[in-house]
């Protein structure tokens, strides 16, 4: 008996040691093709074909084998054993998943980035070479199917039980193909839609219009100036330059052309829905958007394809990537654009008359400098990114699927008309002071939840660095003194917004600071409240908000407010977690 536990522990010991060097063996390959991994870049850039076949073998090699340990029978026993399993678990996983990028999206993967010259990826003369983006439509499905397959292996992982030596590097993989999983396959659906987008079928007209942060809208400023411009085959053409009088016919300023419910139209000021510079009062982008679109062609008899918005924060990270422009004496720069934008020059130019005209100086240069210089496509892309993720970029297409791309990726600004993708709590300023105050406004959001009750408050720090002196009368709130009110002080026409089935119960204040200013609505299915709020020079205000949930199963919290001039600071408590989908 004794000599039976003896040969037993032995065999344990050897089984374990066995399993031991094998770990090491897997863990060495796994490093050696991270290390290739990351030559690939360079080595693309470099056009060095060589090298890259070199790097691709030498990955095949090292996954291949270390694939072939993890699905041995030694590590399918130990897989079973409590503790130790789950981590065996996990590295056998992440190897498996490593083996399908590289055996299956290597190879196309390498060929398509072999045939994306960034040098060449801008046109002469402004555009996007879409050449490359039509010859990935080959590869392209290929790579997302490895990436999907490999996303299916380590959604398997069970993150939490693992130990900390092996969580780390197992996370740091499963993260990458997280992310890139769900990229690949939106692109590789959408493709044929972007290529039209970028008129590989014909032209298209787009409307782009500037939101100033300066004076807040809901969806981020008075949209005062735009451009419209045409795209075909990828390259892009300036076509006009305007302002608010693009939307309406000579004499004829207030003219509604597009019929909205009566409950959406009680939530804004009469103006909303017939001057274009409050089209974007409401949060629901894609009503702004038919907004501009019915004026225009009530006006001009001409049609949009789509209709893009950005503000000079937007313009700012874009600079940083294309460099800066001259115009009518100034340098804008990333670091300067919005200072310079929003606030410098309404010192300079104290006129609706010359601000309108520096503008549209503005805007033409910029858009000739950004669709003519050369710049890294990767690093825009990275830019404009950063933009979206601060809602300060929204798009609207006339075409169903371009729409349905921008509403997957997030981009349409919309509000939902339910709770099954996302759940939407929002909190939107739409200044009332008629001035450029809103520079100075610095804003935080945070969120708090009561599971038991399903209810989620909502607060907003507002804060207002406004200077005491130095201000042009075009920067002052042309309002405040027929309100009794400094004209330093911000007049904010404060929307809370509950998602379809749920409603506002309670706000701070409860009541607008002035009277005759409180509304109430509807908007796509969404009640909402707006209250007047007052913010003093050099004060902060805190305006809060408490929404009662709809019942049954809610998608992911999507926390939308205004963006402003500064990033706003997003916090949402834990208490959050049990009432949301993740």
């Amino acid at each position: 008996m004794i000599g039976v536990l003896t040969g037993g522990a032995a065999l344990t010991a050897v089984l374990g040691a066995t399993l031991t060097v094998q770990a090491m063996e897997v863990r060495d390959d796994l490093l050696a093709a991270k290390s290739s991994i990351a030559q690939l870049g360079p080595l693309v850039e470099a056009r060095d074909e060589a090298g890259l076949q070199a790097a691709a073998a030498d990955l095949s090699a090292r996954t291949s084998r270390a694939a072939a340990t993890v699905d041995g029978p030694l590590w399918g026993v130990a897989a079973q054993i409590p503790t130790v399993g789950v981590n065996i678990d996990a590295v056998s996983r992440v190897t498996r998943a490593a083996d399908i990028l590289v055996r299956d999206a290597l190879p196309p993967g390498v060929q398509m980035l072999s045939g994306l010259d960034l040098e060449k990826l801008t046109l002469d003369g402004g555009g996007i070479n879409l050449q490359p983006l039509v010859q990935a439509q080959d590869s392209l499905p290929v790579v997302s199917q490895a990436f999907s397959a490999a996303k299916a292996e380590t959604d398997g992982i069970r993150s939490a039980d693992l130990l900390p030596a092996v969580a780390g590097p197992v996370e740091e993989i499963r993260d990458v193909v997280d992310r890139a999983a769900p990229a690949l396959d939106v692109v590789n659906r959408y493709l044929p839609t972007i290529l039209d987008i970028a008129g590989a079928n014909g032209p298209k007209k787009y409307l782009v219009v500037f939101q100033n942060n300066a004076e807040s809208r809901a969806t981020g400023g008075n949209p005062s100036a735009n451009i419209i411009m045409d795209v075909d085959q990828g390259s892009f053409r300036l076509l006009d330059q305007g302002g608010p009088s693009t939307f309406y016919r000579p004499g004829a300023a207030g003219e509604q052309f597009t019929d909205l419910p009566a409950e959406t139209l009680a939530l804004y000021p009469s103006s909303f829905a017939r001057y274009s510079q409050d089209n974007t009062m409401t949060p629901d982008f894609p009503t702004t958007a038919q907004l501009f679109r019915d004026a225009y062609s009530a006006v001009s008899g001409g049609q949009f394809d789509g209709v893009i918005s950005i503000d000079p924060v937007v313009l700012s990270y874009m600079l940083d990537v294309a460099g800066p422009v001259d115009v009518a004496g100034q340098t804008i720069t990333g670091e300067n654009a919005v200072r310079l934008l929003l606030n410098i020059a309404y010192q300079r130019f104290p006129t609706a008359r010359q601000s309108d005209a520096f503008f549209a100086a503005v805007s033409e240069a910029v858009f000739v400098h950004l669709t003519s210089s050369k710049w890294d496509p990767t690093k825009m892309l990275d830019a404009l990114s950063r933009s979206a993720d601060e809602k300060r970029v929204n798009l609207s297409f006339t075409s169903a699927e371009a729409q349905a791309l921008v509403t997957e990726v997030g981009l349409d600004g919309g509000l939902r008309t339910d709770n099954t993708e996302k759940t939407q709590i929002g909190t939107y300023l739409n200044d009332y002071s008629v001035g450029k105050l809103e520079y100075y406004l610095t804003q935080s959001v945070s969120a708090v939840c009561d599971p038991a009750a399903r209810t989620i408050t909502t607060t907003t720090t507002l804060a207002s660095s406004v200077p005491s002196s130095g201000l042009s009368g075009y920067t002052l709130g042309e309002r405040n003194a027929a309100n009794g009110l400094a004209p330093t002080a911000m007049m904010l026409n404060v929307l809370f917004f509950a998602p379809p089935g749920g409603e506002v119960v309670s706000t701070d204040p409860a009541q607008s600071d002035l009277g005759g200013y409180d509304r109430s609505g509807s908007e796509k299915g969404n009640t909402a409240l707006s209250r007047l709020v007052v913010v003093p020079e050099g004060e902060t205000r805190t305006v809060i908000s408490t929404v009662r949930l709809p019942e049954g199963p809610l998608g992911p919290l999507d926390l939308r407010y205004s963006p402003t001039a500064t990033k706003t600071s997003v916090t949402v408590d834990a208490s959050c977690g049990s009432l949301f989908g993740s």
